[in-house]
């Protein structure tokens, strides 16, 4: 009996590290596909959950460094030129995420100027408002796309290495997806106003955005005049797009984080 129960030990003892891999892996292959489908939503609701998931699967990364099995993979001479790619491209990251964050705060800046504007009546200021955060955030997903190619290119023969031990793979993985990530996220902040420029039910929630962006000066207060609650709702749906802009600027701030943590782990791998 006792010799049983050692068996169970001993082969249960590796399963672990390679649990955590394959939780892992998969859950970068749904971060993956939900970042980079056409069909997925592209909410800054779904963005900031991108993110936060994203930043705790790095959480995962650094408990995988920490493994006997994970560190030894990686402290190999064979596998070090890996390990320090992904150093390099982690930098790439998180300038990445930097910019994305910083974007996210001012592009909330812009609604709550927004907001004030409505309070206050000004529509020509609203109407500012509102473009300048279309503008900052286009600015950030075409900065986004442009670095992210950079950050690609560092990692590219880690990631095609079928013999790469899980822990490689899984850090050139991690890699790819936070490029994928971060480009939905920014592209998602200015996607939520500029799809409403289609807008046409003065019943939708967005409309008063659309006519923000499109309508003369004063035809937005003469419409929220006429408009039954329309005030009500333009202030509603501000207030709705800075929580979404704060959740975001929130969940890019828990994935920086992640990101240093997993950066010192792997620089300890090096080192120690």
């Amino acid at each position: 009996m006792a010799s049983c129960h050692q068996q169970l030990r001993s082969t249960s003892l590796p399963v672990r590290p390679h649990a955590l891999v394959q939780e892992l892996e998969d859950e970068l292959h749904r971060l993956r596909s939900n970042a980079t489908s056409s069909s997925s939503s592209s909410s800054p609701a779904t963005s900031s959950s991108l993110a936060d998931r994203l930043a705790d699967a790095y959480g995962r990364v650094e408990e995988l460094v920490g493994l006997p099995g994970g560190r030894d993979a990686l402290s190999t001479p064979r596998w070090r030129g890996a390990v320090e790619a992904t150093l390099e491209s982690s930098v790439s990251l998180l300038d990445l995420c930097e910019r994305a964050r910083d974007a996210a705060a001012s592009a909330k800046q812009h609604v709550r100027a927004a907001q004030r504007a409505v309070r206050r009546g000004d529509a020509a200021a609203a109407k500012a408002a509102v473009r300048g955060y279309v503008r900052c955030l286009t600015k950030a997903s075409k900065e986004c796309t442009i670095h992210s190619k950079k950050v690609r290119a560092t990692t590219a023969t880690a990631a095609a290495e079928t013999a790469a031990p899980a822990a490689v793979r899984v850090l050139a993985e991690c890699v790819a997806v936070t490029v994928a990530v971060l480009r939905r996220v920014t592209s998602s902040l200015s996607a939520s106003v500029e799809e409403t420029s289609t807008a046409t039910s003065k019943k939708s929630k967005w409309c008063v955005v659309s006519r923000l962006l499109r309508s003369d000066d004063r035809s937005l207060f003469d419409y929220l005049d006429t408009a039954d609650d329309g005030l009500v709702r333009a202030q509603e749906m501000l207030q709705d797009l800075d929580d979404s802009v704060e959740s975001v600027e929130n969940a890019l701030e828990h994935l920086f984080r992640r990101i240093v943590h997993s950066r010192v782990a792997l620089l300890n791998v090096l080192t120690l």
